[in-house]
């Protein structure tokens, strides 16, 4: 195992992370394949912002900082332009031959008075470049194409260590999805190294407080450690980078594998003798089927989400189940294996014992306390979980699906507060791309084509969310406007006077002449202008500058754009809206979906898992309910705080619900022990919790708090998620000590078959005459048929001269049989006699006092007992009548000797 283990560990220095939305969609998504086409042929719409927030922006000191700011960004290897007031040219005033409209040189009165007279000529620059109130300008960063994650990030470092050290005037921000992306792995990094000790923090108090043993706190912590770095070794080795989904995943195992500890560990020091020594297999016989079945259940709760449609999550789901077996295996079978490596040492279970008793004797009393109230109250208990089902169901209802990026951070954090400060004074650093296609080469040639395009622009304006847009359209009028201006301002009139020449009219007045002009630039410039229009003038690209970023906001404006697109274009022309906000928007249904999937798939495999563990289907449905009502209130929570379903809390269902069956597969799996030494399905309930409720607590408790401690994260994501699962499983458990008492208290789901089974030995077709010859199924069957009844010492079971139509078996205890002086006793009936048969097969009065000697537990079999076993199993009931016919004869035999003898 350490071997393995060291060859696995190897690969963990090969983690790596990833924040890229391309994480979290699917390779094969429509919408990612035409935003990736779409890519290829414009080239990359997305755009780092840097923005000064300041009173005056046509200052010269502002002026002067932006002209610094700018230079220095632009320098950085990996940026191909950086666009602001600075490096802007004028082209309204000669599209020929530019002048910047920013002189070079000294940034004087004079350059600022220019700046702000010329801004207005150029509408395209507000609010792209400087605020139409003047409190504001920005920096647009274009970066090179073919950067991959790792580049982009090192630029994006280094143009945040720039803005770092900005000194100017005014407030300073950055965003852009590459930013937000490289911001998301640094917190991911800062979240991690956080994340593992505080829950390793929480492991050692949990063991200390319930073991009281230096080697009951280092082994079992060893040993769910080794398991998590094996998991991050392995997702190293296979290049599975850690995503936003997959971050809760170290700590997730590590308070689940604790769980798993904590129950190794408990049995193994209540297995060790006097002296210390350790025996495994009693170790294993205690737990290893509860955490197996536990571990098997979670696992499939975490294996349910490997089908779901969002790959982040269904990298997720698989690493996790793999995760668990690891945990698993450590917990089974190296955690006892180091234990019982070690010397032994016979003092530490006394003073464990003494050093906890307080504690213990605590919890057990407030769990004994919640299942005897489930018991003796049940029915209130019903009433109280339908109200809080109905309340839950109501609240689910308004649950609502969201991805958004930008909510994964805290609302205070650096990269929304810097979002919103330029979305309220700039355009939105969210961009969104509307590609329109033409039915052949050269359809925006035609003036026809480009109004559409206007018109859609204008559309888009007006439409709530949209900052600005940019389209081909821009450029032509921009172009146009300089060829008109570039053609002289003065001329000859025919009197001979030098006069102020008319301006050339606009091409969309006089088309035949001007445009031809106007595309003739963008031809000799094709790659300035590739990202708005292709080389053959059949598709264009507007793209939209939004702030918002959720996904029912994007695609609600998707949806507008495309139906304003049908109303308003000829057949044959396609207007699709796509960009990196739709592709991950996309994936809100995928969401859902999945969520609903994935349910179902643990929901029924879990269920499957119990029936066949139990053998019984009833036991599933009895097991099921405490746990399915914990994932119904955590929808009902997230609904009535307005928590979205987004890829983090998508996930809590499916894991939450193998996770918190842990509880009732460990209850159930003493309970079918318990019940063999029970008296009455009360005290077997009872008898349970008490044995098996504090390490019930107790594991509950770790994986709380090792939930509690993701509140602490940087993603608001992160943090819902861990508040959401740790009141999750606080109901479960709540409903686990409470609700499923009340459950088995009133179904009967401990036959007689499970209180005698035990107490008829282990060959009852041997040693009890009534059931000779019968196979332990048949003997099941004569027992689930009749009725257990007991007696205390000295009541009468039978008395002479009643009427009688029953006969009784006796399983355990002694019985006198009373002479017909009422005091004498003629017989001793034990373990497997039969009496009252006569009066079974013909309702004749009973003969004898049949009194208790001691505690008789019976069964009592009737006529409607014979009925049903000769109507449903006639094979059966011939032998059982057969058997009643053999024990009337002995007894026959009997008598006549003794007669014979008395005469």
């Amino acid at each position: 195992m350490l071997a393995i283990t060291a060859v696995a560990t190897a690969g963990v220095g090969r983690v790596r992370f990833d924040s890229s939305l391309q994480s979290m969609t699917v390779r094969n998504d429509p919408e990612r394949v035409f935003h990736e086409q779409t890519e290829k042929t414009f080239g990359d719409e997305e755009i780092g912002v840097v923005a000064i927030v300041v009173d005056d922006a046509y200052a010269v000191p502002v002026l002067e900082s932006l002209r610094t700011l700018t230079e220095e960004i632009r320098a950085v290897d990996g940026v191909s332009r950086a666009l602001s007031l600075a490096t802007a040219s004028d082209a309204a005033s000669d599209v020929v031959s530019p002048p910047p409209l920013m002189p070079r040189g000294p940034v004087t009165e004079a350059t600022v008075r220019r700046v702000r007279e010329r801004v207005p000529a150029n509408p395209s620059y507000v609010p792209h470049l400087v605020a139409g109130d003047g409190r504001a300008v920005a920096i647009n960063i274009f970066f090179e194409r073919g950067l991959d994650s790792v580049a982009a990030h090192r630029v994006d470092n280094e143009i945040a260590r720039i803005v770092a050290g900005y000194s100017g005037p005014g407030t300073i921000y950055f965003t852009g999805v590459t930013h937000i992306q490289a911001r998301a792995v640094q917190l991911m990094r800062a979240d991690l190294l956080r994340f593992l000790p505080l829950s390793l923090l929480c492991m050692m108090v949990v063991l200390w407080l319930a073991f009281r043993s230096g080697r009951a706190l280092v082994l079992p912590l060893t040993s769910i450690s080794l398991g998590v770095a094996e998991l991050l070794g392995v997702m190293g080795w296979v290049g599975v980078p850690i995503t936003l989904a997959t971050l809760v995943l170290p700590s997730l195992l590590l308070v689940i594998g604790g769980s798993y500890a904590v129950h190794v560990t408990a049995a193994v020091l209540d297995s060790e003798d006097e002296d210390g020594g350790l025996s495994i297999e009693a170790v294993l016989d205690r737990v290893g089927l509860p955490v197996f079945v536990s571990a098997l259940t979670t696992a499939v709760g975490f294996g349910s989400l490997a089908f779901h449609p969002v790959p982040a999550i269904a990298t997720l789901g698989l690493f996790a189940a793999i995760g668990v077996s690891l945990t698993t295996l450590g917990s089974l079978v190296g955690l006892p294996l180091a234990f019982a490596a070690l010397p032994a040492r016979p003092r530490v279970r006394k003073q464990r014992e003494t050093e906890t008793a307080l504690t213990e004797r605590l919890v057990d009393r407030i769990v004994l306390a919640g299942a005897k109230f489930g018991i003796e109250r049940r029915y209130l208990v019903y009433g109280l979980a339908a109200l809080v089902t109905a309340a839950a169901v109501y609240g689910a209802a308004r649950v609502k699906v969201d991805t958004n990026l930008l909510s994964a951070f805290r609302e205070s954090s650096d990269v929304r507060i810097a979002h919103r400060a330029i979305a309220d004074s700039l355009a939105g650093a969210s961009p969104v791309s509307i590609v329109v296609t033409g039915p052949e080469p050269g359809y925006f040639r035609s003036v026809a084509a480009l109004r559409r395009v206007k018109d859609l622009q204008q559309f888009l304006q007006e439409l709530e969310g949209v900052d600005a847009t940019i389209s081909v359209v821009n450029y032509l009028e921009a172009i146009d406007l300089g060829l008109r201006s570039a053609a002289g301002d003065m001329e000859i009139d025919e009197h001979g006077e030098l006069v102020e020449k008319e301006p050339a009219p606009s091409f969309w007045i006089a088309p035949a002449t001007q445009l031809p002009e106007v595309l003739k630039v963008i031809e000799l410039s094709k790659e300035t202008f590739a990202g708005v229009v292709d080389d053959r003038f059949q598709r264009t690209r507007i793209t939209a500058r939004t702030s918002i970023t959720g996904s029912s906001d994007v695609m609600r404006l998707a949806e507008e754009i495309e139906s304003y697109a049908k109303a308003m274009f000829p057949p044959g022309v396609d207007v699709h809206t796509t960009g990196n906000l739709i592709v991950v928007s996309s994936i809100a249904d995928g969401v859902l979906i999945g969520q609903i999937q994935s349910i179902a798939i643990a929901f029924a495999v879990i269920f499957l898992v119990l029936v066949i563990m139990f053998l019984s289907a009833r036991v599933g449905f009895a097991a099921m309910i405490p746990n399915v009502l914990p994932v119904i209130v955590f929808f009902g929570v997230m609904g009535w705080s307005g928590v979205e379903l987004n890829l983090a809390t998508s996930i809590i269902a499916a894991v939450a619900l193998g996770i918190a069956v842990d509880c009732t597969i460990h209850y159930m799996a003493r309970l079918n022990t318990q019940v063999k030494s029970a008296q009455t399905q009360r005290e077997a309930l009872l008898d349970t919790m008490a044995a098996v409720g504090r390490p019930v607590v107790a594991t509950t408790l770790t994986l709380t708090a090792g939930f509690l401690v993701m509140v602490l994260s940087d993603f608001a994501i992160i943090g819902e998620f861990g508040w959401l699962s740790a009141m999750t499983l606080l109901v479960a458990l709540l409903t686990n000590i409470v609700l499923l008492p009340a459950i088995l208290a009133t179904v009967p789901v401990i036959s007689v078959w499970d209180l005698v089974a035990f107490r008829l030995g282990e060959s009852p077709h041997l040693t009890i005459p009534l059931f000779h010859g019968l196979g332990r199924l048949a003997i099941r069957l004569v027992v689930l048929l009749g009725t257990l009844r007991t007696f205390e010492r000295g009541q009468a079971i039978v008395r002479k001269g009643e009427p009688g139509h029953e006969m009784y078996l006796v399983i355990t205890g002694a019985a006198d049989v009373l002479g017909a002086d009422g005091r004498s006793v003629i017989a001793t009936l034990a373990r497997g006699d039969v009496f009252g048969e006569m009066a079974l097969l013909r309702a004749s009065p009973r003969v004898a006092d049949v009194i208790a000697r001691e505690p008789v537990e019976a069964l009592v079999i009737d006529e409607a007992f014979l009925k049903r076993l000769r109507n449903r199993y006639p094979r059966v009931a011939s032998r059982f009548f057969i058997n009643i016919a053999r024990i009337l004869s002995d007894r026959l035999e009997r008598a006549n000797r003794r007669l014979a003898a008395a005469g």
